[in-house]
């Protein structure tokens, strides 16, 4: 970009900012370190790609900056405040005050292993003791890097921020550990009501730790307690793509999980592993387009489909069992047709519960079309993509489903998955 060109746009930020600042429109203060996970949060909130969302930030001062959704007549406006803990003298005082004075809601992002917190903690005691109406929201981020090999996701989502999260069955002792042992962090706080905690985890899709958006709705409710009128209206403008939705955040996730299971090259372990996880996916697509799930969707689902589905599924699944005698070569066959075989799976779920929740009867041809049609365009899709990060198309005709960029893991602790997952991209 030319030098006049860069002082245009420079010009056009700044404009933007102060409309933005003036606008009436409530203001969520986003407060946390960098990569804790504030972008994941109004991607999901305002249902945008991470790139479209770091692109369309205006500064306001040296570490705050604004964004406002829709940019042209804005519902929901978001501050980031960044620094607290990155430069040596700097003095936040000033940039505190000015996003506590406009803010509607505090919103604190931390990931939830994460016990060093004197600077958001700081920060918090500071705004808090001025603005004690202000709600704060704690969001715990990043929940599937506490995990160890075999834990996933505890489904359905059982958390409702008390202190009975850390009593749950079947949470993962090192995140009922760290999770609690987070939360006492921020006991003492000033202000007229404590912190209202929200464990999330939100990830891409090929790291494989279903579903991708993990706590999503919590987050909507807890959002919807404190701005009833400001949730609506963003639900209202926004196209929420019902479909591709659920092929991003559920079928995707869980096709790399499935696949990841059945590349064990023990013959029946693995199968044995996918095959639960598929059934646990049709739930999931089930749940996600409104139907009441039970323990027999998955036997409806499958009679629905056919029993030449069912002898078709199974020969496939001892021939991918056979394989994993191969020798080095099979488990990495049999993952890519589990893969395909999962997708076609979601897809098929995703017409015959889409079409229960409309009060039509599924016809079993479509179903059993959509079904082959996903496996073939996957199995390909996988084959030459390896649908590593970045890599968005999926077989369900939605090319630009799950291209956001999402926490990733760092650590060598986490559940078996897909080797795509890349470095954290979120950015503060």
């Amino acid at each position: 970009m030319s030098a006049e060109g860069q002082s245009a746009a420079a010009a056009q930020a700044i404009e933007d900012a102060q409309t933005w600042v003036q606008a009436e429109a409530p203001l969520i203060w986003l407060l946390g370190k960098a990569q804790a996970g504030k972008t994941s949060i109004v991607a999901e909130i305002t249902d945008q790609a991470h790139a479209e969302i770091g692109a369309g930030y205006r500064p306001m001062t040296r570490a705050t900056r604004i964004y406002a959704f829709p940019q042209d007549d804005p519902v929901l406006r978001f501050i980031d405040t960044r620094g607290l803990s990155d430069e040596a003298g700097y003095d936040p005082a000033s940039d505190l005050a000015l996003a506590g004075q406009q803010a509607h809601l505090i919103l604190a992002v931390v990931r939830v292993a994460d016990l060093d917190l004197e600077p958001v903690l700081a920060a918090l005691r500071r705004v808090r003791g001025t603005w004690p109406d202000r709600p704060l929201l704690v969001a715990q981020t990043c929940l599937h890097l506490t995990y160890g090999r075999h834990d996933r996701h505890l489904l359905p989502y059982p958390f409702d921020g008390s202190h009975a999260d850390g009593h749950r069955v079947g949470v993962p002792d090192a995140l009922r550990r760290t999770m609690l042992a987070q939360r006492r962090l921020f006991h003492g706080l000033p202000g007229a009501q404590p912190p209202v905690f929200i464990p999330i985890d939100f990830t891409r899709p090929e790291q494989a730790v279903p579903p991708a958006d993990y706590g999503a709705q919590r987050l909507w409710t807890v959002l919807e307690e404190a701005l009833p009128e400001v949730v609506a209206r963003v639900r209202a403008r926004l196209d929420r793509r019902v479909e591709q939705a659920v092929r991003a955040k559920v079928i995707l996730p869980w096709a790399f999980a499935a696949a990841a299971a059945n590349a064990v090259p023990v013959p029946v372990l693995g199968g044995l592993g996918s095959a639960s996880l598929q059934a646990v996916m049709v739930n999931q697509v089930a749940r996600r387009l409104g139907i009441q799930t039970n323990l027999d969707q998955w036997g409806e689902f499958v009679a629905a489909l056919g029993v030449g589905f069912a002898l078709g599924f199974g020969g496939r699944w001892l021939v991918q069992q056979g394989l994993k005698l191969g020798l080095g070569w099979g488990s990495a066959i049999v993952a890519s047709w589990t893969f395909a075989i999962t997708w076609g799976i979601g897809e098929a779920a995703l017409y015959y519960f889409g079409e229960k929740a409309a009060g039509r009867e599924p016809d079993r041809a479509e179903m059993r079309a959509r079904y082959e049609g996903a496996f073939r365009r996957a199995r390909a899709l996988y084959q030459t993509r390896k649908l590593g990060p970045g890599a968005g198309a999926d077989p369900g005709e939605s090319p630009d489903a799950a291209s956001d960029d999402r926490q990733s893991p760092h650590d060598n602790h986490a559940p078996a998955r897909a080797e795509t997952g890349g470095p954290e991209t979120d950015q503060p």
